[in-house]
């Protein structure tokens, strides 16, 4: 089978290559490029910081167990990993980005492992001046001002290859981009983007190293987004998105800052579609009016902890009597597509995010978060402590799903897991 082939290669490099040198600023829990939290900027930031050099390159391994909804069974999963990155200029003006990640997983559980390459990102950006720069390529568009669920990130559909980390930023970093043409022209206090990204396959293509143009440019696209900032406190952005046979779709983000310590934030979307049943059971009805929304809070304290509270909402998602009266085979293929969509599965839900930074000590970081569903009480939890070193990390993951019998996270198939990840840079 394939996905036994590459992880163990992978798990015996991560033993025998040693702790090569990288910067300290490199890894997951590094700022991103813009650390203003008001900037709601055409392009998203990077989950890591910028690296000094124009590369990075890590190699991951992972070994865990879990399990499964109704037995006390054990299943295993083994996880080899390479991550590369490289954002550098080529000539003056020309900048290349190409990100790419290869996992091997090897698992007894459900889904079974295999080996996936995701094409994160593949583009050229020319700053034809300061103020003016057109992208041509894969890009991994990301929108929203919210942490849990972006209503108005709709190159979101379709885009996760793999999933080995639950955490919504890193979600969005390891996607999939959506190859378009990008244009930004920026002034003082406003911004301005307009995007097109062309038919180039019918369907998602599950084959290793597939470009899958299918998942990522399904019809002609287009979006434009507007941004203007009002005051160093608040800075609106408009979006409007569309394309052949989709409905017209109009966002908002909001974000102003409260305190020194406490940002409000808020984004919004409206258009015509279909509800997330008739896509996950492939129903033929109307377009509907949907609307999704989140409003959140995040407060830093002066001790490194980051607290975030979430109200989602997505009225194309089922209610709690709709879902009840979903057969359990029905309810799995809703969950299965609304985690392929990157959607709410259910109407409405609570997140709740939290990052302690040097918890203890030094370079040690404690972050996790609570899901809890409000239309069939259930809830997804997942902590995570991290140690970091000057070139390598190690964490210790764990997560479970819980509900009573017929609630959206009791459908999980796996109840649990609990895994150990090493990273080494080289």
């Amino acid at each position: 089978m394939r996905h036994h082939l590459l992880a163990p290669w992978l798990l015996l490099l991560l033993l025998g290559s040693g702790l090569p040198a990288r910067a300290a600023n490199d890894g997951p829990g590094a700022p991103p490029d813009d650390l203003d939290a008001l900037s709601l900027a055409d392009k998203a930031s990077d989950a890591d910081a910028r690296p000094a050099r124009a590369w990075r390159l890590f190699v991951e391994g992972a070994v865990g167990q879990g399990r499964l909804r109704g037995s006390d069974d054990k299943v295993s999963l083994y996880r080899g990993s390479i991550d590369f990155r490289f954002d550098g200029h080529l000539a003056p003006g020309l900048r290349a980005v190409f990100s790419d990640r290869l996992d091997g997983i090897d698992s007894d559980g459900v889904p079974p492992g295999d080996n996936v390459n995701t094409l994160r990102e593949a583009y050229l950006s020319w700053a034809r001046t300061e103020d003016q720069i057109l992208d041509l390529g894969r890009v991994n568009i990301r929108n929203g001002a919210a942490t849990g669920f972006n209503p108005t990130d709709w190159f979101k559909a379709n885009a996760l290859r793999a999933i080995v980390d639950p955490d919504p930023a890193v979600l969005r970093e390891n996607r999939q981009g959506t190859v378009v043409l990008q244009g930004q022209q920026l002034w003082d206090r406003a911004s301005l983007t307009v995007a097109f990204s062309p038919k180039l396959g019918r369907s998602p293509d599950p084959e290793t190293f597939a470009l899958n143009a299918g998942a990522t440019n399904p019809s002609n696209r287009y979006l434009v987004a507007g941004s203007y900032k009002v005051s160093d406190q608040f800075n609106p952005q408009l979006l409007v998105y569309g394309g052949t046979d989709i409905p017209v779709q109009v966002g908002m983000n909001l974000s102003a800052l409260v305190t020194d310590a406490v940002v409000l934030y808020g984004e919004i979307a409206a258009g015509k579609g279909q509800t997330l049943v008739s896509q996950a059971l492939s129903l033929a009805e109307p377009d509907e009016n949907q609307q999704r929304a989140s409003v959140g809070l995040t407060y830093t304290t002066p001790f490194n902890l980051t607290l975030t509270g979430e109200a989602e909402y997505n009225s194309a998602a089922p209610r709690g009597d709709q879902w009840d009266q979903l057969p359990g085979q029905a309810q799995q293929q809703v969950l299965a597509s609304a985690q392929s969509l990157q959607d709410l599965p259910t109407r409405s839900q609570w997140f709740l995010h939290a990052v302690w930074k040097d918890l203890w000590v030094k370079r040690f970081n404690l972050s996790g978060f609570l899901r809890q569903d409000m239309q069939s009480p259930s809830r997804a939890v997942w902590l995570e402590g991290r140690y970091a070193w000057d070139r390598a990390e190690m964490a210790l993951q764990w997560q479970a799903f819980s509900g009573s019998p017929g609630t959206v996270f009791y459908a999980v198939p796996q109840r649990q897991t609990v895994q150990l990840v090493l990273r080494i840079y080289l």
